[in-house]
């Protein structure tokens, strides 16, 4: 079912102002068991007066903007002299730029238990790896440990490469499986970085969904901004950021559907918000539509990655076996079982607002959990002391 393409991606698309700034900037970037570090030193055309929010979020997508605004308050941005910027602070050329952000209240994803590293393609400082269902991406919030991510420090640390240069170009959702990009060289990061943003990185993803779209074949373009601040929806809203998912009909049986999806932009929760608008949300997204009790999460899987090799020019495309619970819930619905819908959990409750427990708001550090293989032993130590 993979749509190849026939040459690689042209070699002058314009660089976009974030690329533009990345080539510009000169970076160093470690993490530790209690701090985010970062240094850098401007660069000297694009982004200089801007708002230092915006540079720094434009720099760090990963970043909210609102979350850099809060380090500036906090005192965590400052120059080489120690003066403490703030947000609206405008960008100098060349100015010196270093953030100290606490990290504090590790905990382990004690609720995942992820199966080996499985790589689909290893090559010349990246390789191509397919991510369980279930399983962080990358440390995110108070959890570093037991993310893919942290597979691959391991991995490298194994192959004699440094783990703290690890970096996954591209990112999908906890529970989302599928295809992931990593690398843990410089140069070869951002030359795929670049790609990324410039759309040359081809993306599809095998869905299933809720009913049968009108259109065999057809284009969602609704722009997306972030929901209402207690929950984790996102949502359809004209002032947002432009969006466009490409959706085929491979199979339908019943009311439910098998789509597979190309996406041309890649926006936060696009595909799923994308179908549930117009009317046919993913099977087993909590988020979006109903939970169930064939799958955990949505029913969504990033099946191909097709673009240019960084350095020979020439196609790479890789695919990613359907995930297992997906290919039997399919199997399922072609079987004329259907799906049983289930009760939203106070967790899922919670995270859409609509449950606000005080157990939830203070997270107890397991004193099981493993230490991370770039955490030293004495920082190690001095975590588990704090609990």
């Amino acid at each position: 079912m993979g749509i190849y393409l026939n040459k690689p991606a042209s070699k002058n698309v314009p660089l976009t102002e974030a690329q533009r700034i990345r080539h510009e900037v000169r970076m160093q970037r470690s993490l530790t068991s209690t701090l985010r570090k970062i240094d850098l030193i401007a660069g000297t055309q694009t982004g200089i007066g801007w708002r230092l929010d915006r540079y720094l979020s434009t720099l760090f997508p990963r970043y909210t903007r609102s979350m850099l605004q809060r380090w500036c308050r906090n005192g965590w941005v400052y120059d080489n002299a120690g003066r403490v910027y703030r947000s609206k602070d405008p960008v100098k050329a060349l100015m010196t730029i270093i953030i100290r952000a606490p990290i504090s209240g590790i905990i382990n994803d004690d609720d995942f238990v992820a199966p080996p590293l499985e790589i689909l393609h290893k090559d010349d400082g990246f390789l191509i790896c397919n991510k369980p269902a279930g399983q962080l991406a990358h440390q995110a919030g108070k959890v570093l440990t037991g993310t893919l991510l942290n597979q691959l420090q391991d991995y490298f640390e194994e192959q004699g490469i440094d783990p703290s240069e690890a970096r996954l170009v591209n990112r999908i959702d906890r529970d989302t499986s599928g295809i992931v990009l990593a690398s843990w060289q410089g140069d070869t990061t951002r030359l795929l970085s670049d790609a990324l943003q410039s759309h040359q990185l081809r993306k599809e993803y095998l869905a299933l969904c809720h009913g049968v779209p009108e259109k065999k074949h057809g284009h969602w373009h609704e722009a997306l901004q972030e929901g209402p601040p207690e929950t984790v929806r996102r949502m359809v809203h004209p002032d947002g950021q432009a969006s466009h998912t490409e959706y085929t009909v491979v199979k339908s049986h019943d009311n439910f559907s098998l789509l597979r999806i190309r996406l041309h932009t890649g926006r936060q929760h696009q595909i799923r918000i994308h179908a549930a608008h117009h009317g046919h949300p993913l099977i087993g997204d909590w988020v979006y539509g109903t939970p169930c009790t064939e799958i955990g999460g949505q029913a969504l899987h990033a099946a191909l990655l097709s673009f240019a090799h960084p350095y020979t020019g020439d196609m790479l495309t890789i695919e990613a076996p359907l995930a297992t619970a997906i290919d039997q819930c399919w199997h399922g619905i072609l079987a004329d079982q259907g799906i049983t819908p289930c009760e939203l959990s106070d967790m899922q409750k919670s995270k859409l607002g609509l449950l606000i427990k005080e157990t939830e708001l203070g997270i107890q550090l397991d004193q099981g959990w493993r230490k991370p293989s770039w955490m030293s032993d004495d920082d190690f130590q001095k975590l588990q002391q704090q609990s």
